[in-house]
Parts: C-alpha cells; sequence; structure tokens
C-alpha cells in the first residue's frame, strides 16, 4: 500500500521548515540589509520626509533647512543617545559623500549659537548646505531603502544629477570582488586536476572497497577550514598560492564524490572498450570518461565554487594583508556593519547562482530519446 501524496507532503514538512528557518530566512534578513537604510532617517525623521517630497533639482525649500535644524536640536536635546544617533547618521553621509566629513555634527553646534532664522542659520552653519550634491546625499540616506551598499561594494556611488561614478574607494572594492570570485574559479579547476585521480580510484573499486575508499576520500572534510588553513601555515609563509593550494586540497572531496558516483553509474565497459580499439589514452579520456563524468563534475564544480566563494578561515589565515570579500564581509558583520555585509553577499550569491545554473541547468534537461 502506497502512502498518499497528502501524508508524504505532511511527513516533508518539518525538514522543509527547518531549512528554510535554518537558511533561507537568515540569508534573506542578510540581503535586505543591503537595501534599507537605518542610520538617517531615525536620527533626522522630519528632515527625511521633507526631503522625499523634493524633486531633487537645485536646492531644498527653506521648510527643509527649518526641519534639519529641529532635527539636530532634537537629537542636541536628547543628550548622549541623540549624540550616538548623530554620529551614526554623520558616518552614513560621509560613506557616500566623504565631503561631508565633520559637517552634520559641526552644524549641530553651531546651528544652536546661531541667532537668525532657522533656514538662515543652517547655511551660516556650514556653506556644504548650499550645494545640492550635499542634500541629494541627505535624501538618499534617508529614504527607506536605496542602493547605496550594492553599489558601494563595487566601487559605484551616485551623483547629485543621478548618475553612477567610480568611488575614492573603487579599483580596491573591485579588486576584493575579483579576488573572491576568480581564486574561486580557480580553486574550483585545481579541484577537478586533483580530484580526477581519486575519483577514478574510488569507482573502480570492487563493490567491498569502493565505500571504505570514498569514506577515507571524504576525511579532509572533518578537519574544518581553521584547522587546515592553521596546519598549512605551520608549513609555509603563505601566499596566494598557497592560499589556493589549502583551499583547492580542503574541498577536494566535495568534487571527487560526485564524479566517483558518475563514473561508477556509466561503468568500465566504454573505456575499455575504446582501449581495446586502439584509442589513444588522452582521447579516451576526453571523448569517453569526461563525457560519462559531466553531470558529477558539473555538481562537484557547483558545490567546490560556492564553497569556495564562502570559505573564511583560509584567506584570514594565510592572506592577512589582502583580504579577499568573504573576509570583509566577515569583518562588516562582526562590526554590525549589515549594509556592507548585505551588499557582498548579495554580489557573491550572484555568480555562485550563475555558476550553478550554467554547470546544473543543462543536466537537469533529460536528453533527447533518454527516459528522464
Amino acid at each position: 500500500m502506497t502512502r498518499s501524496p497528502l501524508m508524504a507532503a505532511l511527513m516533508v514538512m518539518p525538514l522543509v521548515l527547518l531549512v528554510v528557518a535554518g537558511g533561507v530566512v537568515p540569508l534573506g534578513l542578510l540581503l535586505s540589509r543591503a537595501v534599507l537604510e537605518r542610520e538617517v532617517a531615525p536620527a533626522l525623521p522630519r528632515t527625511a520626509g521633507a526631503l522625499q517630497r523634493w524633486d531633487g533639482t537645485g536646492l531644498p525649500d527653506d521648510a527643509a533647512f527649518e526641519t534639519l535644524a529641529a532635527d539636530l536640536a532634537a537629537l542636541r536635546a536628547a543628550g548622549a543617545p541623540g549624540t550616538a544617533a548623530l554620529a551614526r547618521a554623520a558616518a552614513r553621509l560621509v560613506a557616500d559623500l566623504p565631503v561631508l566629513e565633520g559637517v552634520l555634527p559641526g552644524t549641530a553646534e553651531r546651528v544652536a549659537e546661531t541667532r537668525t532664522g532657522r533656514a538662515v542659520s543652517v547655511l551660516v552653519a556650514d556653506p556644504a548646505w548650499g550645494e545640492a550634491e550635499t542634500w541629494a546625499a541627505l535624501r538618499q540616506a534617508g529614504a527607506p531603502a536605496s542602493a547605496f551598499h550594492p553599489l558601494a561594494a563595487l566601487g559605484l556611488r551616485r551623483t547629485a544629477a543621478g548618475g553612477l561614478e567610480d568611488s575614492a574607494q573603487g579599483p580596491h572594492a573591485r579588486a576584493i570582488l575579483a579576488r573572491g570570485v576568480g581564486g574561486a574559479a580557480l580553486a574550483t579547476l585545481a579541484c577537478l586536476v586533483i580530484a580526477w585521480p581519486l575519483a577514478r580510484w574510488i569507482a573502480e573499486a570492487p563493490p567491498g572497497r569502493a565505500a571504505p575508499r570514498a569514506a577515507l576520500a571524504a576525511l579532509p572534510l572533518l578537519a574544518g577550514e581553521a584547522a587546515r588553513a592553521a596546519g598549512w601555515s605551520v608549513l609555509t609563509e603563505g601566499g596566494t598560492a598557497v592560499a589556493l593550494a589549502a583551499l583547492a586540497l580542503g574541498l577536494v572531496p566535495l568534487m571527487a564524490l560526485p564524479v566517483a558516483l558518475a563514473l561508477r553509474r556509466a561503468g568500465p565497459d566504454l573505456p575499455r572498450a575504446a582501449a581495446a580499439l586502439g584509442v589513444p589514452p588522452g582521447m579516451v579520456l576526453r571523448r569517453v570518461r569526461l563525457p560519462l563524468a559531466r553531470r558529477g563534475i558539473a555538481a562537484g564544480a557547483a558545490l567546490v565554487f560556492a564553497q569556495a566563494l564562502g570559505a573564511l578561515a583560509v584567506p584570514a589565515v594565510l592572506l592577512p594583508g589582502r583580504p579577499l570579500a568573504s573576509t570583509v564581509l566577515a569583518a562588516a558583520a562582526g562590526a554590525g556593519e549589515w549594509g556592507e555585509a548585505g551588499a557582498l553577499a548579495a554580489w557573491l550569491l550572484v555568480p555562485a547562482l550563475v555558476a550553478a545554473g550554467l554547470l546544473l541547468g543543462p543536466l537537469l534537461r533529460p536528453r533527447r530519446g533518454v527516459a528522464a
């Protein structure tokens, strides 16, 4: 007697909920922080609301100047909590427009000492408020959400006119992302080269020895990234090549086991027949063995690439002076910079999803003339 589809769904539901609660929800919350603005609007709520009604051309009207003066006065009156909120808002503005260093706290002090109207006092406090770019930065930072953090992760920023320009940290930010993605790709290729003989050793084993060989191949996964990185740092002085070697060797099981499973399912008949017909070994590899293992290679490459993108311990131990995107993400999360962390997580997730789609997509479609 077979179980009904409803019963099967109910049995699987706890596992689905566990996966969602443990993976999808935390990742979704982190990615949402990449676009949410949480620094300026809580500190300057009336100013943020007034600027959302501004069309962005020229300077805002006097009401915006007055609400800024009122918000700054409220922060000064709030004592220590207000000072902390002002510091967070000022740091956010400086991140978008470095020339605003000290403008917001200085304005808060000088506005209270000026005996003119509130709108005039803001201009007198700092001439930066006479520039449209200053108000554009304040408007963007005070919105509920913006593209500031995703753009900053790529080294870009918005101009007052709404265009894009390279930020001061642009080359450095893009170099971090390039090292992360390029290192993961090189580690994936190295894993395939190293794992191929290991996969054949497992696939060609007699029935009673295949499982022990597979278990032996999986031993590096039990050590953990930190232990492997620390061990490599003791044996060597580090460097890019050492970091990639440590990363590749640690992830070899994720490549070897899927490839071994694909080769074992395909069986040895076709390679042996090709060799018996006099086909050169190199052609047997290219035309027979690799096509037979393509599903395992695709699965292993997707697993290794995704894991290599998120490897934190290896670059942190071996390359402390040249951070990768993953280490910067970890540092940002540890410092509470959730916007930066979410943006880096989003940009690192994109190549992983693209790679998985390119590698696994064709394999999910049944071949013509072959039953799925």
